[in-house]
């Protein structure tokens, strides 16, 4: 039997009547989809789903990762790995080496190992497929490797064939699309597969990606709460869409003026990190950032609360951390799980055009823009 999800869509709204404080409203977005899987949110950091490999079957807990290309789990044999759950191919019926080996490399972490196939499940749905991933002789750097067991990579690189379409070929999901409804704690996230019924999809903004490895996005605009800060994107005119990356990771240019003219006059500090009053007063909300980016042809806003770490489970007086920073160095940003929160995204390998629910249609031609296509393998 098919599951039906009803798509809801995170809304920020500011309370007038006895509280200056920020709440939380649930807008219905009509449409269904025909699968899905709930994806366990740690902390806001991690997102990940249960999956089992081989025959019999072996249960891993895997964070799910637009921003990088391969499915990976740490091999019995592995010398250098930190996470304690592992693959062992003995008694395995359809686990295949090819004789090849892999590196990937993270923003936070890498790892290397054997190459090979086996069947691969996504628990309690019909996704049940074999294809190519990554045993890893060796894994380090990630922040949390008690708590997940490996990553599946589901990015727009085109030599790489991830799970939604080899169960596509099989004939177990009736399209090749993919999605991600995220939402901060205690509201439930999904990774979303299979037809979108036409309701939802006359409520998409399809958008062309400008790069055929990344889900990469050229940016027209950058404005903060109207004003335009376009100039300080400079030669980065292109943000990649990263559900393996916690934060949200401009320019420096833009950093700067975020923290020095918004977050500082809105009552935050830093302090290790960058903390804000997770319930701000009035006039704090008249300085902090609500971000709004022009992706070709639709503008996606991120509100400011969909930065602060925990802020729908804080209390009264508590401080939330800023879930921003910059890079230097990549020709692009990181649109990590701040902008994720915001957005509904389904992405279309096959067509490479990612769809965006939940942002306003800006009248601007939708077109492949020129960008930088060289594989950067760190950021994953």
């Amino acid at each position: 039997m098919q599951k039906l999800l009803l798509i809801t869509s995170l809304v920020v709204s500011i309370f007038a009547e006895n509280t200056n404080y920020a709440y939380t409203n649930w807008n219905t977005i009509q449409g269904t989809v025909s699968m899905n899987s709930t994806l366990e949110n740690y902390e806001q950091t991690l997102w990940l789903v249960y999956i089992s490999i081989g025959v019999p079957a072996q249960n891993f807990t895997v964070q799910i990762d637009t921003g990088s290309n391969i499915l990976w789990v740490p091999y019995t044999d592995c010398s250098r790995c930190d996470i304690s759950t592992r693959y062992n191919p003995n008694g395995q019926e359809y686990f295949s080496p090819n004789g090849s080996t892999y590196y990937q490399a993270y923003g936070s972490g890498e790892c290397s190992g054997y190459v090979a196939t086996d069947v691969v499940s996504i628990q309690d749905t019909v996704i049940n497929t074999t294809f190519a991933m990554m045993f890893a002789t060796m894994e380090q750097g990630f922040a949390f490797p008690t708590v997940m067991d490996g990553i599946m990579g589901i990015s727009n690189n085109q030599t790489f064939t991830n799970i939604f379409q080899t169960a596509f070929q099989a004939g177990q999901i009736p399209t090749e699309q993919y999605g991600l409804i995220l939402n901060q704690a205690p509201l439930p996230s999904y990774l979303i597969f299979g037809s979108i019924d036409p309701i939802l999809l006359n409520q998409i903004q399809w958008v062309i990606p400008n790069d055929i490895y990344r889900w990469k996005l050229f940016i027209n605009a950058f404005t903060i709460n109207g004003q335009d800060y376009s100039s300080l994107m400079g030669s980065v005119q292109s943000a990649i869409l990263d559900s393996g990356t916690t934060d949200l990771l401009v320019t420096e240019g833009l950093y700067g003026v975020i923290l020095k003219d918004y977050l500082v006059p809105g009552g935050c500090f830093m302090s290790g990190g960058i903390y804000c009053p997770c319930q701000p007063t009035a006039d704090q909300l008249a300085y902090l950032p609500n971000i709004t980016v022009s992706f070709n042809v639709v503008n996606v806003t991120i509100p400011f609360f969909n930065i602060l770490q925990g802020y729908y489970v804080a209390a009264t007086g508590d401080v939330c951390q800023v879930m921003m920073s910059y890079l230097s160095g990549p020709p692009f940003m990181v649109f990590g799980d701040p902008a994720l929160l915001s957005i509904i995204p389904i992405f279309d390998k096959t067509a490479n055009q990612i769809g965006i629910i939940g942002g306003v249609p800006n009248g601007i031609p939708n077109g492949d823009y020129p960008g930088n296509d060289e594989i950067d393998e760190a950021v994953g």
